[in-house]
């Protein structure tokens, strides 16, 4: 299938944001392997804060650290349009620009305790729940030559599998990379339908797409097949997994935390593409 150029149909843009932390320039090296796949331009927002944009002022170029100069020279020499951007954002000010500079995805580095960035699991919550568009989260280590060339797009009983299997499917369409659907196989028989349903609809759609894929069975069934995610990537060399965020919290959710809980900066330093349930969801034109 023929797959015309991002770029001839609109011009698209990336978000990574940065505190000049490893994980700030691990964000950046990310988001410039985005933009490149996608064709598109790269913002780099350096001074974001959650709705405290008042409370802190631009940062000069003084302030950068050697590794974040290092990275933006490295980055120069490429044929990435790359902007960035010093002045001071809080959250809805930069959801307003990307909607202002057709930006699809922002990327943004997250540790697991506090101090060693501005993004620790909590903030990461709090501005991923906020966004129409896809958040991908990284930890601190760099991306290489085969980061996303295979992807993995859990499939549980949840009926929220178009966006994500959309999502899973641009990395083929653009990339060439390979789909590895991982579902459980339970004994019930009701949970065991509702997986089927959800995997042969992400098999129909992918047929019409014409979407290279793999499917693996996992026996007996894991609980948190998004988490579970993580341990397989191994297996194949998968270096990103894609989920649905929680819409609405159960009992259970609030008493033991979400199932995305454990994703969002975990230990592997494994890349997360997340994704809001809502019915503006940025889709790419394609």
């Amino acid at each position: 299938m023929e797959t015309e150029s991002l770029e001839e149909k609109k011009k698209l843009n990336v978000i990574a944001i940065t505190d000049f932390t490893r994980y700030g320039d691990v964000a950046v090296r990310f988001g410039a392997v985005l933009a490149k796949i996608f064709q598109s331009s790269l913002t780099i927002i350096s001074n974001f804060k959650n709705d405290r944009a008042k409370e802190h002022s631009s940062q000069p170029e003084s302030s950068f650290s050697s590794n974040f100069k290092q990275l933006l020279d490295e980055l120069s020499k490429t044929e990435i349009k790359i902007e960035l951007l010093i002045e001071p954002f809080n959250t809805a000010q930069l959801h307003q620009y990307a909607e202002e500079t057709q930006s699809f995805i922002y990327v943004i580095g997250v540790a697991n305790h506090r101090k060693l960035t501005y993004f620790n699991r909590k903030r990461a919550f709090k501005f991923i729940k906020t966004s129409r568009l896809p958040v991908m989260v990284v930890g601190e280590e760099m991306p290489n030559e085969n980061t996303f060339k295979h992807v993995i797009l859990p499939l549980d009983v949840e009926r929220n599998s178009k966006e994500k299997a959309m999502w899973a499917a641009y990395f083929n369409r653009f990339y060439q990379a390979t789909i590895h659907i991982l579902y459980p196989v339970f004994k019930d028989a009701f949970l065991k339908g509702k997986v089927q349903n959800n995997l042969a609809f992400v098999k129909k759609l992918y047929k019409n797409l014409t979407i290279t894929y793999q499917e693996h069975s996992i026996k007996p069934a894991v609980d948190n097949i998004d988490l579970y995610s993580l341990e397989f990537s191994q297996q194949v060399g998968a270096t990103l997994t894609v989920i649905m965020m929680t819409r609405y919290k159960s009992m259970i959710d609030i008493l033991f935390g979400v199932k995305e809980k454990k994703l969002i900066a975990n230990t592997r330093n494994f890349p997360v593409l997340c994704l809001n349930e809502r019915d503006d969801l940025y889709v790419l034109c394609t």
